[in-house]
């Protein structure tokens, strides 16, 4: 009989191995001025990002778990993204593009034979199922999304080739404006999981929220450009001091990416190409603000985190929380777009099968979602492994974002995950979906 804990190094390997080839398809079609290149000052050179995860890896497989030296001491420091925010990261003594490839070669041949030798079965948080091994796969999948985010802004270079194969789904015709109603009563918020989930989304606690009602699908770009064809941008009264403050600084008047079609309508730039804006599929690269405007707009408001979990989670016949929307079943392309195969969001009504039990649909993958909740620890939550991770963000400069987007990896992926970042960002592949009180 197999060993459970040799099931478990294999899996871990082949998610290496899985992610590994992921970041090499990102990266191959790039030159090395692409892959150097600071295309935005809120984002790093790819380059800085490729070598920063080897060093990821390298800090907790290589010298964390098996105690060896550090490869060179100076990439501890120009790879420590506290040290160096990103607007400087260009500017930073970094490995080259053929001296990157190499040391993540290197680093990973390194932490597979770390892998099959480390006992999975340790009493060691670290060590117990694979869970620093699971940690540095998911790092890469992260910092994948954060690359294809930096490619979407190349606006002044050739277009992005892979990014041509646009993959969309036959999605049959559905009422975009459709809500769905959660009833009052308590529901399990979080996860007490080991294996994958990270400290923020720890610990499992129970959380009592009154009725309300949701979009059954993210808020489409059709909905969006009425909105926009409405003067949503031009109307103090829709947004907050902080976001008519942003309004003016920047000038912005639609998405990220949106160009007004001489024959009416919207195009839509990504990663180079310009194409015909698809109405039905969910607005991306929108900031917090932008959405809060909306739901104004609209009548509504923005989820809090709580409110969006227990319609992606909530199950009212059994009463208990699955891990994704579908149930406990890993993601499959019949229930959402992952992966960055299909190069942008997917037509709302594409994924019935990812529906949650209450009939909320498309709230893992096509885009990350707004909430209006402040980035902060749940009750009794613990820093592990490492403070920088969570600890260091809480507090009122994020608002969270929940779901996943197309570019989002399956290992990361999940119904309980926190994602965050600052109101005013548009790179992130984000859009919302609207909540109503009961009427």
């Amino acid at each position: 009989m197999t060993d459970r804990s040799e099931v478990r190094r294999r899996r871990l390997r082949a998610d290496l191995e899985t992610v590994r080839r992921r970041t090499v398809g990102l990266v191959d079609p790039l030159d090395d001025d692409d892959l150097t290149r600071q295309f935005d000052r809120i984002m790093s050179p790819v380059v800085w990002d490729v070598g920063h995860v080897g060093n990821f890896e390298e800090l907790w497989l290589l010298r964390t778990v098996a105690g060896r030296p550090p490869h060179d001491p100076r990439l501890d420091v120009v790879y420590n993204p506290f040290e160096n925010p990103r607007w400087c990261r260009g500017d930073l003594d970094i490995l080259g593009p053929r001296e990157a490839e190499d040391y993540l070669r290197e680093v990973r041949g390194d932490a597979f034979a770390i892998l099959d030798g480390a006992d999975l079965t340790s009493d060691d948080p670290l060590l117990r199922d694979g869970y620093v091994f699971e940690m540095v796969a998911q790092h890469e999948a992260q910092h994948q999304e954060t690359v294809l985010q930096a490619l979407d802004l190349r606006t002044d270079l050739a277009p992005y080739p892979p990014a041509r194969r646009r993959m969309v789904p036959d999605a049959p015709p559905v009422d975009d404006t459709e809500r769905v109603l959660i009833p009052e009563g308590p529901f399990t918020l979080g996860t007490d999981d080991r294996r994958r989930a990270y400290d923020n989304e720890r610990p499992a606690h129970t959380v009592h929220l009154p009725t309300f009602a949701i979009d059954r699908f993210p808020v489409t770009a059709r909905r969006y450009a009425e909105f926009v064809a409405a003067g949503g941008y031009r109307r103090p009264d829709l947004w907050s001091d902080a976001g008519r403050s942003w309004l003016e600084e920047t000038g912005h008047e639609a998405p990220q990416g949106w160009i007004p079609d001489v024959g009416g309508g919207w195009l839509v730039r990504r990663f180079g190409h310009v194409v015909p804006l698809d109405p039905a599929e969910p607005v991306q690269h929108v900031c917090f603000y932008e959405a809060e405007a909306f739901c104004r707009w609209a009548g509504g408001r923005l989820p809090t985190e709580a409110e969006w979990e227990k319609a992606a989670r909530w199950d009212p016949r059994s009463g208990r929380s699955h891990r994704y929307p579908w149930g406990e079943v890993e993601p499959t392309p019949r229930h959402a777009n992952l992966n960055h195969v299909g190069w942008g969001p997917a037509p709302v009504g594409s994924f019935p099968a990812g529906a949650s039990p209450t009939g909320v649909e498309q709230m893992v993958g096509d885009v990350y979602e707004w909430t209006s909740s402040f980035f902060r620890p749940y009750p009794g939550y613990a820093t592990f492994p490492y403070p920088e991770y969570s600890e260091v963000f809480f507090g009122d400069e994020y608002r969270v974002l929940r779901g996943a987007s197309w570019a989002t990896t399956d290992l990361v992926a999940r119904a309980t995950f926190r994602n965050w970042d600052y109101p005013i960002r548009r790179q992130i592949f984000a859009g919302f979906r609207v909540v109503w009180e009961p009427t």
